[in-house]
C-alpha cells in the first residue's frame, strides 16, 4: 500500500465534533484531511482552552502527529515539525498546508518550507469574514456601555484587512462559511480563490434513548463568553421570555454551552430560566427541546447551531441575523421572527402547533442532509486539494 503524502494542519480550536461551531468546522477538515493524507496537527493555544468538554483522543486518533502548543512556545512549532519529518522514512514532507482561522495563518506561512518541503497547496480556512463581525460587535459594546471597547474594536478593524490582505497572496484557496462572505471578499480581491465551503454536521449515531420532547422547553445552545451569543441570550430571558410566560407560564428557556459572562450571571436567576452550562453530548438536549431559538443581533458566517437543530429534527425559531447565510425558508425550514413580540409568538406557536413542528423538522432534515453533510464537504476539498476521489478511504 501507498504511504499518503503529509499535510500540516495548523489549528486555533481544537478539533472536536461536538461542543462548539470553530471546534466542529475544524473537526469536519481534519476527517476529511485524514483521509488523503497523514496529518500532523498543530494546536497553539492562542484562546482559553475548554478542558473538560473537547478531548485530545479524537484528534489523537485522526492524525499522525498531534502538537499542542502553549502560547509562549509557538516559535517551537517549526522545529518540532521539521523533528517528526525527519524522524519518518523517505525523507518526508509537506504536501499540504491547511491553516484553520487567520490567527494562526503567519505559523502556518513559516512552515512552509519546513525540512526543505514545498507544499503543492496551501489553504487558509477563514472560517468567516473577521472584520465585518467585528464592525458588528461594536454596536453591542456600546448598548452595554462599554464605549472603550467599542472604540478599540474599531481601531483595529483597518489593521486586521490589511492583515489579510497581506495573507492572502500566500495561499491557493481562501475558505469561508457564508457565500455572502465569499461574494463580498471576491468581489474585493479578485485576484485570489474564495471558495465556499459550508459547515456541515454529522449524523447523529442514534436518537436519544428515553427521551422525551417537552414542546415547552426552548433551547439555547452555544458558546457563552461569545458575545453575540451572551447578547441573545440576555435579550431573549429579559425582553421575550416574558411575554411568552404572560401567555404560559409553564413555558422554560435552557441555555446550553461552554463558558460564561456576566449578562448570563445576571439572567440565570429570572422566572423560567435554566442555566445548565456545558454538557458533554448536546444529542439529548435537542431531543428533549421543543424548539432552538437563536435570536443572534450579531455575527458571520453560519450558525452550526441551526443546521444541528435541523439534524435532529428540532424546530428552530431565529431572527434574520441567526439565519444568515442558509439558504433556507421562512415557514418551510423555521420559522423567522426579529422583535420581541414576534419571537414570542413563534415559540408559543410552535408549542402548541404539533403538525407545524412536523413539518418545518421533516422539510429542514432534508435540507440539511442535501445541502450541509460531511460529503459535501469532502468534494469541495477534493478540489482544492486537486486529491482523487479513489485515493480517499471512507
Amino acid at each position: 500500500m501507498t504511504a499518503k503524502p503529509y499535510c500540516l494542519f495548523v489549528t486555533s480550536f481544537l478539533p472536536y465534533p461536538t461542543g462548539g461551531g470553530s471546534a466542529m468546522r475544524a473537526s469536519i477538515a481534519l476527517e476529511v484531511l485524514s483521509s488523503h493524507f497523514s496529518v500532523i496537527v498543530v494546536h497553539p493555544e492562542v484562546w482559553a482552552s475548554r478542558e473538560g468538554i473537547f478531548h485530545d483522543d479524537w484528534v489523537r486518533a485522526q492524525s499522525a502527529a498531534f502538537f499542542r502548543i502553549q502560547p509562549h512556545r509557538v516559535q517551537d512549532i517549526r522545529p518540532l515539525v521539521e523533528d517528526f519529518l525527519n524522524g519518518e522514512p523517505g525523507g518526508a514532507q509537506l504536501d499540504v498546508v491547511y491553516a484553520f482561522r487567520q490567527v494562526v495563518a503567519p505559523l502556518a506561512i513559516n512552515c512552509f518550507n519546513a525540512a526543505g518541503s514545498r507544499p503543492r497547496v496551501t489553504i487558509l480556512d477563514l472560517d468567516d469574514d473577521e472584520c465585518a463581525r467585528n464592525e458588528q460587535f461594536a454596536p453591542l459594546h456600546e448598548a452595554a456601555g462599554e464605549a472603550a471597547v467599542a472604540a478599540k474594536i474599531r481601531a483595529e478593524i483597518p489593521k486586521m484587512n490589511l492583515f489579510r490582505t497581506i495573507l492572502m497572496p500566500r495561499f491557493n484557496h481562501l475558505l469561508l462559511a457564508s457565500e455572502d462572505d465569499c461574494k463580498t471578499l471576491r468581489s474585493r480581491h479578485p485576484a485570489h480563490s474564495f471558495v465556499h465551503v459550508p459547515n456541515a454536521v454529522r449524523t447523529p449515531e442514534s436518537p436519544a434513548a428515553g427521551v422525551n420532547r417537552n414542546p415547552r422547553s426552548i433551547l439555547f445552545v452555544g458558546s457563552l463568553d461569545y458575545l453575540p451569543n451572551s447578547d441573545a441570550v440576555a435579550l431573549f430571558a429579559r425582553s421575550v421570555l416574558p411575554l411568552i410566560r404572560k401567555q404560559d407560564d409553564r413555558m422554560t428557556f435552557r441555555i446550553v454551552g461552554v463558558g460564561q459572562s456576566e449578562s448570563i450571571v445576571a439572567v440565570r436567576s429570572l422566572p423560567g430560566v435554566n442555566l445548565i452550562g456545558a454538557v458533554p453530548n448536546l444529542a439529548p438536549e435537542y431531543a428533549s427541546a421543543g424548539m432552538l431559538v437563536v435570536p443572534l443581533r450579531a455575527g458571520s458566517g453560519t450558525r452550526i447551531k441551526i443546521l444541528e437543530a435541523f439534524q435532529h429534527r428540532t424546530p428552530v425559531v431565529s431572527t434574520t441575523k441567526g439565519a444568515e447565510g442558509l439558504a433556507v425558508t421562512d415557514g418551510e425550514h423555521l420559522l423567522i421572527a426579529d422583535t420581541p413580540e414576534e419571537l414570542a409568538a413563534a415559540c408559543l406557536r410552535l408549542s402548541t402547533d404539533e403538525d407545524l413542528c412536523r413539518r418545518l423538522s421533516e422539510n429542514a432534515h432534508a435540507w440539511v442532509a442535501q445541502h450541509h453533510s460531511i460529503d459535501t464537504v469532502r468534494t469541495i476539498l477534493r478540489e482544492c486539494l486537486g486529491t482523487d476521489s479513489s485515493q480517499s478511504r471512507h
